[in-house]
């Protein structure tokens, strides 16, 4: 053979060598993802004790078909319970005979079922509109939907930035003029009404635009993370200057078009944001009824035709409030993308300020309504008008929907019955009537007012006007009937926190004077009630005295240590205020609505910021001593299962754990938990996404039997009934339960961020502008899941809300928003032992400086010390250390994180772990607290308490060595032949 044909095939074979190394190095660096995805098991149980029961957690359902129909029975009443009927004039609805309708929009023909990035979900087998309507009766134009799905509006979709947040988000809409004869001539057949769909999506890693600026008018072509991404220009110059959430001038066109043609309009809003709906009112559209679906899931579109054909009566009230202009709200004002001054070197300048302090949602709206009645604070000032041409604050010209508003096809009375105190307990018994001439559900919403004293206004304690602490949904009421709920609000709802009390150190107070409570249809009216009952005059909206109860309390200062431990409380954000920073700075204050209205604020960092900034290294204990690793003390964490997580056999137990069994059980924990040889500790597979069982990193993952798609948390939460988040979470305990040995025992859910702005990409996935409601839905989902044995880890904790810049911004608030607002959302869930998380996902974003793991005042005093907290706190996605270096795990040890979501093998190093006694016991630590949440979960089905747990290869791993040793084998032998074919001299 001649030695020039010899080198090339040479060279191919060094090149297949080179090949097959990289893809060994990258298959067994990312090796737990991998088998994960392929659906395949990294260890195996070797039996103990036959006689024990050891099928601790058990599924309710004999099969996978029993399973998905009770999902999909339980999720259409979720739907129907959490749409809500904003506007239905004249009747308009229901359409109790069906009748032939056209379908108009281009979200008619593609609905946004979930939204997008983690919460995404399989819509391979939920019906379509189309499809949803017929089955309850109704006949759908065809000519029309063929336009939508086949024809010239067939490629007309919106655009939506990717789950790392490249790209844009723009609408697209078939303008009218797109119709031919043949569209507008089927009009006729199918007139008895037009059904009119707007949808607007959101996704992670990028919120949704406050603006339509100039660029806008270009088409985008970028390059991202997950591959190529175009944007056309928006459809009309007329766009340019609008936000994303109100109308599109051809989605305006559209309207117009519709309401001149149909004698019956009915908009449906498939959007878990709050939209602008200001054109409801206005009579050039001509809209008879407008019902939001949010993001409906797997089989919510049913729901749709149930409520349009009168099946069920809509029930559903909002989360948010429905501002006519949501730019009009405090905290846009510091939203979205702000870099600092003078930190250029640093990792990750960008921040934002909540300036607005606690006055979020319906506690900006409706404190600011009462004190314009009451004509006082400045309320009525021109600061945040968006009315046009308006010199003055008008509440009716500010807000459209209140927060816990929803209308029904009947009509309800509701009579506060009696109040009382039962020790640290108010009891309000309420009775419900329906007065109307169908059947229906109504929701009690409970809110109360707690003074605002010159002592608050002198020490900067805001009070908002009415908060909510109640709520509670009757059963099914027919035409006549009644039923009495009894609300208990505890008197630890009353509590308020004072950054300045006990000598600065700060903590809750609860002080003497006359504390409202009113049982109301929504916000606006329960503030209007509490008005009436004062005496006030010149209200906006219904009021009813009678529905108000007082009482005069003493102040206290019990509220001073955590209910759940006995701790002190005390401040522990100091560093995320603001003012530590810059002593004039000033929150928003109902005392001076405009001295104190917020602005973008533009932050200069002194070098004492710049200097936190930097990437923790880590601060060695010069006293630490090295723990007991390796011992033989004969444990498992099956014998653990019954013990408190501080029972003394945990340090028995951890003993026997190796410092390479720690250290890979930290590290490496991204969509898994490890399995632990020394203590015969299975492994469990973690899913992603709030409403499915089915999602791991940027891939789904393989599934032994079929999961299902739930509808978006916000529609959850707009049901208004406990009881559905709890068997929503119970659920999807079952769906985890059903994947057998593979033990998808985690669930990186439920999500429980605030709906700060309207313009968050990710709102559709967090339940309320409310930290109260929120803690109350997360709860309950919460509570379902646990009850199958499910580590749910509830996110994004903390302050994780807006999606622009999340990884690395610096979040800067006052200690009582943040503990009333934010943590409130996560603290039942974090803080009930029983019940509980078993989990918590931290959020990317830094605490003031700090990232929320690397903050011991959050992670550790709050969580641990207030909360009383025993589970795990991992990291939100680590897996590319180069994009989160904030995350730093020297940093996360010290602060209280317990695990990285990292799929790598070789991510997060840390050099000389195993001869470093304080890394060592921040591992040890740290693996308690993972081992405890396992050990209470579902995965130890089948482990006895004498079965060993050993880690084993994955068949794929077994299958790519024997490629590997085929492959080398062939390519040594090719070399070989070749070698001695070849004439290598002349």
């Amino acid at each position: 053979m001649q030695k020039k044909r010899s080198i090339p095939l040479l060279a191919l074979i060094a090149v297949l060598v080179v090949a097959l190394s990289v893809g060994n190095f990258f298959a067994f660096k990312y090796a737990p993802i991998i088998t994960t995805y392929l659906g395949q098991k990294s260890y195996e149980v070797r039996s103990g004790n036959s006689e024990e029961d050891t099928e601790y957690y058990k599924s309710d359902f004999s099969s996978e078909e029993e399973r998905l129909l009770a999902d999909a029975a339980a999720a259409r009443v979720t739907a129907s319970e959490g749409f809500v009927l904003l506007k239905n004039d004249n009747q308009a609805l229901p359409m109790e005979n069906g009748g032939n309708v056209t379908l108009f929009g281009v979200s008619s023909a593609s609905i946004l079922y979930g939204g997008g990035g983690s919460g995404a979900v399989d819509t391979s087998t939920a019906p379509t509109l189309k499809t949803a309507l017929e089955s309850a009766g109704f006949s759908v134009n065809p000519t029309m939907w063929d336009f939508y799905t086949t024809g010239a509006a067939a490629d007309i979709r919106m655009d939506v930035a990717d789950m790392a947040g490249t790209g844009r988000y723009v609408i697209h809409e078939a303008a009218p003029a797109l119709f031919g004869s043949a569209e507008e001539s089927s009009f006729a057949e199918y007139g008895d009404a037009a059904i009119v769909t707007f949808a607007r999506s959101g996704s992670e890693s990028a919120d949704i635009p406050t603006v339509y600026d100039e660029s806008y008018a270009e088409p985008m072509d970028v390059e991202g993370f997950l591959g190529a991404f175009h944007s056309d220009p928006v459809d009309s110059p007329e766009d340019i200057g609008r936000h994303y959430l109100e109308l599109t001038a051809n989605e305006e066109e559209l309207l117009r078009y519709v309401s001149e043609r149909f004698d019956k309009v009915i908009v449906l809003i498939n959007s878990g944001n709050a939209m602008e709906l200001s054109f409801l009112d206005q009579e050039e559209y001509g809209v008879d009824a407008c019902l939001w679906i949010g993001n409906p899931g797997q089989d919510g579109l049913y729901a749709v035709g149930d409520l349009l054909n009168g099946t069920t009566s809509p029930s559903g009230k909002t989360v948010d409030t429905y501002a006519y202009n949501p730019l009009g709200a405090p905290a846009v004002q510091n939203f979205g993308n702000h870099q600092m001054a003078g930190a250029e070197e640093a990792v990750n300048t960008a921040y934002v300020v909540y300036q607005e302090g606690i006055y979020v949602g319906y506690k900006y709206y409706e404190t600011r309504y009462e004190d314009t009645v009451l004509g006082q604070g400045g309320a009525d000032a021109a600061v945040g008008v968006t009315a046009e041409g308006a010199g003055s604050w008008v509440y009716a010209d500010e807000v459209q929907f209140p927060f816990g508003y929803g209308l029904s096809y009947t009509t309800f009375t509701q009579e506060l019955v009696d109040a009382s105190r039962d020790g640290d307990d108010f009891l309000f018994t309420v009775q419900v009537t329906n007065t109307g001439d169908r059947e229906g559900k109504q929701v009690v919403q409970l809110y109360l007012q707690s003074p605002y004293t010159d002592y608050d206004k002198a020490n900067g304690v805001e009070k908002a006007s009415v908060q909510l602490a109640g709520f509670a949904k009757t059963s099914t009421l027919q035409p006549g009937e009644s039923e009495t709920l009894t609300i208990t609000v505890a008197e630890e709802e009353l509590k308020a926190y004072d950054a300045t009390a006990n000598n600065g150190e700060g903590s809750y107070i609860l002080e003497s004077g006359d504390y409202y409570f009113t049982a109301a249809t929504d916000a606006h009216n329960a503030v209007n009630n509490i008005l009436a009952a004062k005496g006030a005059e010149g209200l906006d909206g219904e009021a009813n005295a009678a529905n108000t109860a007082v009482f005069t309390l003493e102040s206290t200062d019990k509220y001073a240590v955590s209910s759940y431990t006995g701790a002190a409380i005390t401040n522990q954000f100091t560093d995320a205020d603001i003012r530590t920073y810059d002593p004039d700075f000033t929150y928003l204050t109902r005392s001076d609505w405009a001295g104190t209205w917020p602005s973008t604020y533009e932050l200069t960092a002194t070098e004492e910021m710049v200097q936190a900034l930097a990437i923790p290294t880590g601060t060695d204990d010069p006293d630490a001593e090295m723990p007991t690793t390796g011992a033989d003390n004969g444990l498992s964490l099956a014998m653990m299962r019954d013990l408190s997580a501080d029972d003394p056999s945990w340090d028995d137990l951890l003993d026997q754990l190796t410092a390479q069994e720690m250290y890979n059980l930290v590290r490496v924990g991204g969509y898994q938990t490890q399995a632990v040889n020394s203590v015969s500790a299975p492994a469990t597979v973690c899913v992603d996404g709030p409403a499915y069982v089915g999602n791991a990193g940027t891939t789904g993952v393989t599934r032994p039997e079929d999961t299902y798609a739930w509808c978006s948390e916000v529609v959850i939460s707009s049901t208004w009934n406990e009881e559905i988040a709890y068997n929503m979470g119970n659920l999807i305990g079952e769906d985890c339960l059903a994947q057998g040995e593979l033990n998808f025992a985690g669930w990186y859910a439920p999500a429980m961020n605030i709906h700060r702005t309207a313009f968050s990409g990710r709102n559709f996935e967090y339940y309320s502008e409310d930290g109260f409601l929120s803690g109350r839905f997360g709860a309950a989902t919460v509570a379902g899941a646990r009850e199958k044995g499910v580590i749910t880890f509830v996110k994004h904790f903390a302050l994780n809300d807006q999606e622009t810049n999340r990884s690395g911004m610096s979040t800067f608030a006052n200690e009582q928003s943040i503990r009333e607002i934010y943590l409130k959302a996560f603290e039942s869930s974090i803080a009930d032992s029983e019940n509980g998380t078993l989990g918590v996902m931290l959020s990317m974003n830094r605490i003031g400086l700090k990232w929320s793991g690397n903050h011991v005042g959050m992670s550790t005093n709050v969580v641990r010390g207030e909360w009383g907290f025993d589970g795990i706190m991992i990291t939100d996605q680590a897996s590319y250390p180069q994009s989160f270096p904030a995350l730093a795990i020297r940093g996360g040890l010290e602060g209280g994180t317990d695990m990285w979501l990292n799929s790598g093998a070789d991510n997060w190093q840390i050099d000389g772990y195993q001869t470093n006694a304080t890394v060592m016991n921040q591992l040890r630590q740290a693996s308690r607290h993972i081992l405890y949440a396992v050990s209470q979960s579902f995965a130890m089905n089948g482990i006895s308490t004498s079965a060993q747990v050993v880690r084993v290869l994955a068949p794929w791993q077994t299958w790519l060595i024997a490629l590997d040793v085929i492959l080398g084998l062939l390519c040594l032998a090719g070399a070989v032949v070749i070698c001695r074919k070849t004439r290598w001299r002349s």
